[in-house]
Parts: C-alpha cells; sequence; structure tokens
C-alpha cells in the first residue's frame, strides 16, 4: 500500500475496508471526524490573528467583515496578502487530513465545514469571514482543471464589473454546473453546490446592495477619490 493509494482512498478505506463496509457506525463516524477536523481549522481566522498583533478587531472596522478584502482594507496589502495565504493553507490542510482520513468525501466534508468554521469560528465568537477562500481551496484540491476554469470565470467577472462579491456570488452560482460538465455528474456535484450555497448565503447582504445598486466598486491601478473605498464584501 503506497501513499499515493492512502491519499486517494483514505487511510480507513485501505486498511479497514471489509470493517468500514459492513459498518454504518464506523462510516458515520468518519464523516464525523472529517466534519470536526475541518470546523475546528476553519475557525482559524487568519483575520482575527492578524487582529490581535495589531491591536485592532477586523470586525468593527471597515465592512467589519473579517475577510481578505476588508483586512487589506484596514490593515494594508500585506496583511491582506498573509492573511490570503493563512486562509488558503488552513482550508488546504483541512482538505488534505480529510481526505487521508476518509477520502475524497473526507476532503469534501472537511472542506465544507472549514467555510462554516471560517464564517462562525469556535474561538472568535462565532463572527468571521464568508468563505471564498475555502472554496478556493476545495475546488484546487479536489479537481484543480476545474479550479482555473472557475478562477478564470471570477477574474472575467471581477474585471468586467469591478465588485468582488458580484464575481464571487455568480462563481459560486456556476461552479456546481460547470464541475459536473467537466468532471461528471455525482456525489461530488451535491457536495460543491452545497459549499456554493454557504457561500451565496453568507454574501446575502452584499446581494441585497447589489440589487440596490449600493455596493461599491473597486478600483484597478487608479487613485481612489476622498469619498471611495472598497466594497463591503469579504473573503
Amino acid at each position: 500500500m503506497t501513499f499515493s493509494d492512502v491519499y486517494e482512498l483514505g487511510y480507513f478505506n485501505c486498511f479497514c475496508a471489509d470493517a468500514l463496509a459492513n459498518s454504518v457506525f464506523l462510516q458515520v463516524l468518519l464523516y464525523v471526524g472529517s466534519a470536526i477536523i475541518g470546523y475546528l481549522l476553519g475557525s482559524i481566522n487568519t483575520s482575527l490573528v492578524l487582529s490581535k498583533i495589531y491591536g485592532k478587531d477586523v470586525r468593527e472596522e471597515g465592512s467589519h467583515n473579517a475577510g481578505t478584502t476588508n483586512v487589506m482594507r484596514v490593515f494594508g496589502k500585506k496583511a491582506g496578502i498573509i492573511n490570503f495565504i493563512g486562509d488558503f493553507l488552513k482550508s488546504s490542510l483541512a482538505l488534505f487530513l480529510g481526505r487521508m482520513v476518509f477520502g475524497w468525501q473526507g476532503a469534501y466534508i472537511a472542506g465544507i465545514l472549514c467555510i462554516i468554521g471560517h464564517a462562525y469560528p469556535l474561538y472568535f465568537r462565532f463572527k468571521g469571514g464568508k468563505g471564498v477562500v475555502c472554496v478556493a481551496a476545495l475546488g484546487l484540491f479536489t479537481t484543480p482543471i476545474v479550479f482555473l476554469v472557475m478562477l478564470l470565470i471570477f477574474v472575467v467577472i471581477l474585471f468586467g464589473f469591478k465588485m468582488v462579491s458580484f464575481a464571487s456570488v455568480m462563481t459560486m452560482i456556476v461552479y456546481p454546473f460547470v464541475l459536473s460538465n467537466m468532471i461528471g455528474p455525482g456525489p461530488w456535484v451535491l457536495y460543491a453546490t452545497v459549499a456554493a450555497l454557504l457561500v451565496i448565503f453568507l454574501h446575502r447582504e452584499n446581494i441585497k446592495r447589489i440589487f440596490n445598486h449600493q455596493e461599491r466598486k473597486i478600483s484597478f491601478g487608479k487613485k481612489k477619490k476622498k469619498d471611495d473605498s472598497d466594497e463591503e464584501s469579504d473573503k
């Protein structure tokens, strides 16, 4: 049994296949274990760790959201980059451990609970970010080719409409359909749909502002006017 086999199928699928096939309880236990891993790692919200370092709670500044966009707005571009990397790495670790426990199913379960932990962090009074980076890690970790397509869609929409929130929501809407068309129908499409719906739900206030033409836009390389600021959408 190679590491590649364990990575592809999960430890228990490799070494306890017979027991796993005959025990619903063990299967449920592995689902729960993957979920706990995802949630606890997701709750390590990088923006709130940075808030401790900078001595200012990002949830009380800017758009009041603990995400990459607001971190960049409040603490600067360097902090925003650190925040993105931190959230991406924690999501990747959750996905890796989930996959090692229970194969691709464990990865998706851990990924979905990582989004929930990111949005409602156990360690930070259940008030966090909106999970876009977590879904990006989920896509890259499970289906890299689909991730690249979704990244292209996100970038095109972002440059076209200059709203991170709109680009995020639209990318989430098409994500399950692109996955189904490129990889084929299967339970992974259901998992991806759940992840996408979570992020869309977390952007519900942004969606309201978009429909009311109140969502602020970002600028690319242009100096902002005094009254301008980044849109109130965070990852």
